[in-house]
């Protein structure tokens, strides 16, 4: 299934896919490999933990350090016994009201990653004095995280920790185009008109970071439609944000793919395509955000 799906991946022009799954939610990278073999395209696969809810319950109450130790290990020997290394860090936001506070267990996490990243060395007072280029960090937000939460976990990033911003890629920011409880106030009243509004991603962009745009052809209704996020990037683009942009899926079960009726890796490159054509813009804009700056990410 998965060398298929791959494919038809390969079959739209596509080279390479980042499978941002961490510890716990990662399948068996030797398999990952095989798949990749078969269907020509490379495979980045992640180490890291995600949400306080979602992770193996042997890592609770591991420290920074220990964490810091294990994707380190991931990153340069292998995973799981195997020669396979890791190519990103991935972490994770969550809030479960949008007042309530981003568990310690995350930012830990977080702290761990922007570490074992760069390969930041820290003086006893757990202060950046110096780093080399390393790794980058994919960091999950989702709804009802505020702009708050969000500002909080880059605050940690860079300027608790120093991790330089080429390093850090905000995961599903293109979910943050209205609140996660615009649709029941869409529809709640005849009067009332659905839009979006960018204001807190490019907040995020202006500190220099690379944002996702990764939830093409989700099904989950509180987030935005595909509308929303195409009206939303060709604002960003037509700003001047393009550079800082990747394009992706959040495919994570079989029935999303083309395999079994669904879409894959093959959705968002035939609907933006199309559309950037008819509204003129550059096919460089296009490349950019699904060539070059996936390259310069990735790159360490």
């Amino acid at each position: 299934y998965t060398a298929a799906e791959l494919g038809y991946f390969r079959g739209i022009g596509g080279n390479a896919v980042v499978d941002a799954s961490p510890i716990g939610l990662r399948g068996d990278v030797a398999v990952l490999r095989e798949a990749s073999e078969r269907a020509d395209v490379h495979v980045i696969t992640a180490t890291g933990l995600y949400t306080a809810a979602a992770r193996p319950a042997a890592y609770d109450g591991w420290t920074e350090q220990q964490q810091v130790e294990l994707f380190t290990r991931e990153l340069t020997d292998g995973i799981d016994g195997t020669d396979v290394r890791a190519g990103i860090l991935k972490c994770a936001l969550s809030v479960s009201t949008p007042d309530a506070p981003l568990p310690d267990v995350e930012l830990t996490t977080l702290r761990a990653c922007a570490k074992g990243s760069d390969k930041i060395h820290v003086d006893d007072n757990g202060q950046a004095i110096a780093a080399e280029t390393g790794v980058s960090v994919h960091l999950h937000t989702a709804f009802p995280m505020t702009g708050e939460h969000i500002d909080q976990g880059l605050a940690l990033f860079l300027d608790e920790v120093g991790l330089p911003a080429d390093r850090i890629v905000m995961m599903h920011m293109d979910s943050h185009l209205r609140s996660w409880d615009s649709r029941a106030a869409y529809l709640g009243s005849i009067d009332t008109v659905k839009s979006i509004d960018t204001s807190a991603i490019e907040r995020v962009l202006d500190r220099g970071v690379t944002i996702g745009f990764d939830c093409w052809g989700t099904e989950v209704d509180l987030l935005p439609q595909d509308d929303d996020r195409l009206k939303g990037l060709i604002h960003l683009i037509r700003t001047g944000y393009d550079g800082q942009i990747v394009l992706g899926h959040d495919v994570t079960q079989k029935a999303q793919g083309v395999s079994y009726g669904g879409t894959g890796f093959t959705w968002f490159h035939q609907l933006i395509t199309r559309a950037f054509a008819q509204l003129g813009i550059s096919d460089e804009s296009y490349r950019r955000m699904t060539v070059d700056n996936p390259a310069r990410v990735l790159a360490h």
